[in-house]
């Protein structure tokens, strides 16, 4: 498996989206730069659009800096349209800081340990 990778799909039926992540390894600033242009030509032109979002973090090891604070501002700029965040991890701070995340977020927020689940609460 390689040290990073960020493999990500957007789905989309009208105005409803699933977008699915995987990151691998730690999250760097050249992820944002993809994922935002990605994010924002998806939703171009979109009337209130509904956005499910599943993270996989089963390998994910941390952040850049820079990238943490692209995350926050990720968060910032798209917190109206996302309606669920399913994470999927296998780490006690991940599911944490969903908890923290709920606090902050529009979107319900909720964490797993499979990837199967994530999406079945994503469907409900």
């Amino acid at each position: 498996m390689p040290s990073h990778a960020i493999d990500i799909t957007i789905d989309q039926s009208e105005n409803e989206f699933t977008v699915t992540m995987k990151i691998v390894g730690k999250l760097t600033h050249s992820d944002y730069e993809l994922l935002n242009p990605m994010m924002d030509n998806a939703l171009a032109g979109i009337d209130k659009p509904d956005v499910k979002v599943l993270v996989d973090l089963l390998e994910f090891t941390g952040y850049e800096l820079h990238a943490l604070w692209d995350d926050f501002k990720f968060g910032l700029k798209y917190n109206k349209v996302f309606t669920k965040i399913a994470l999927v991890g296998n780490k006690r701070w991940e599911e944490t800081a969903v908890t923290i995340g709920n606090w902050f977020t529009h979107a319900k927020m909720h964490y797993f340990e499979s990837t199967e689940d994530a999406f079945s609460w994503l469907r409900e």
